[in-house]
């Protein structure tokens, strides 16, 4: 296993010492801004993995924004051939007994934009950013598991005897003080400690692939049910799916017959997707709410899933981790070790807009489609004709999923 108490690539005198405990995307983007905007601090990457190729072909499908993409491609690290544009987002939801459902259409032409986001396989992103770390230089250590033990002034890693990437575990004691450490490895849901802001939602997420027969053309659909909500994202010529459902009834389709599982998700679609051709079932995690109210201690941060683990409901979690990374690196570059303080408080105040706009949109759109009081389905009704009607308002819903909540 690699040192975790090897000595990191010096830095100006009088640079923080910053320990970057995972390798994923948030906390190699975090490396690559630092390195980018021309800081001066050393820099250390930890990972868990054996090496970097471990996750390379993870084939877990993401949901990126226009304003991650735009971050991504200024670091050299956009996958551009491997990625599906999202130009629309056909919102509405499936319920019985209405006879007329609206539904609500966001398009990337009514923010001048391109697209709204796009799709990329997490394994093809994380090869992009891999490529973009080695070209900057930055010295990433795999099979290095490790755990911070947070400090006021410093931040203290360990060898981390379990590797669960929640930052705790029985370590052995090799210690090795950075000025501040930055937590990128948080984890699934099912895997973490409970935190402050904890909240099962009895809903388990079945990932899939679906051919349907009318070509999608950027078209992405988020389908609320009684149950949790369907997305269907484009990625090639099919759909990308994320269908949410009671943990008993993800095991029954997972392990049924594959004709009555696409018999039973063809009846939750909207018309614009046509007759559902083909399903193919990969596998599925349960789905909960596990974040912190303060994303600092001391001298450590956590960011992405070390913060907050959200619903897949709108693909916000890698976004919002996306652009905790950008401010944070943005707050960190010229502060010397002494200003590492003022530069944390800072940061916390920048990002809380976002953050806890996010916590709470994504917390309320999961369970509130699937409220069953009689009147509940005519008020969500409403709510999404409402929206609808309203451009203006429903424009800037759009820029604020695109590009964050700002202060």
């Amino acid at each position: 296993m690699a040192d975790p108490a090897a000595a990191p690539r010096a830095g100006a005198a009088g640079s923080p010492r910053i320990a970057i405990v995972g390798a994923g995307p948030v906390g190699l983007s975090v490396a690559l801004q630092l390195r980018q905007l021309g800081s001066q601090a050393e820099l250390q990457v930890f990972d868990a993995q054996p090496h970097a190729a471990a996750a390379a072909g993870d084939p877990r499908v993401l949901a990126l924004s226009e304003g991650s993409r735009q971050l991504l491609q200024a670091l050299g690290a956009w996958p551009t051939d491997a990625a599906t544009a999202i130009r629309s987002i056909h919102v509405s939801q499936h319920a019985a007994g209405l006879a007329s459902l609206p539904r609500v259409m966001l398009r990337a032409q009514d923010s001048g934009l391109a697209a709204l986001g796009y799709t990329v396989r997490y394994g093809e992103l994380l090869v992009a950013l891999q490529a973009a770390a080695r070209a900057a230089g930055i010295d990433v250590r795999y099979a290095a598991p490790v755990r911070v033990q947070p400090g006021d002034a410093s931040a203290r890693l360990l060898a981390d005897g379990d590797g669960n990437g929640d930052g705790h575990g029985d370590a052995q004691a090799v210690p090795q003080d950075f000025d501040l450490a930055v937590l990128a490895e948080g984890g699934a849901f099912h895997d973490q400690r409970q935190r402050e802001l904890h909240r099962d939602y009895a809903q388990t997420a079945l990932i899939g692939q679906l051919r349907c027969e009318r070509a999608h053309e950027g078209l992405a659909v988020e389908r609320f049910t009684e149950h949790g909500p369907v997305a269907l994202l484009p990625r090639g010529a099919d759909y990308a799916l994320v269908w949410c459902v009671p943990p008993q009834q993800a095991q029954e389709l997972l392990r049924g017959d594959p004709a009555r599982a696409l018999q039973a998700l063809q009846r939750l679609l909207p018309a614009c997707c046509g007759r559902a051709l083909e399903l193919r079932l990969f596998g599925s995690y349960p789905l909960g709410l596990n974040a912190r109210v303060r994303a600092r201690q001391g001298r450590t941060v956590q960011l992405g899933n070390a913060a907050q683990t959200l619903h897949p409901v709108a693909g916000q979690g890698l976004n919002l981790g996306l652009r905790d990374s950008a401010t944070l690196a943005r707050r960190l570059v010229g502060v010397p070790e002494s200003g590492l303080d003022a530069a944390l408080r800072r940061y916390e105040l920048a990002r809380a807009p976002d953050r806890v706009a996010l916590l709470g949109l994504t917390d309320l759109l999961a369970r509130a489609f699937t409220w069953g009081a009689p009147p509940a389905a005519a008020l969500r009704a409403g709510a999404l004709a409402a929206l609808s009607a309203a451009s203006p308002l429903r424009r800037v819903l759009q820029r604020r999923m695109v590009f964050g909540w700002r202060g």
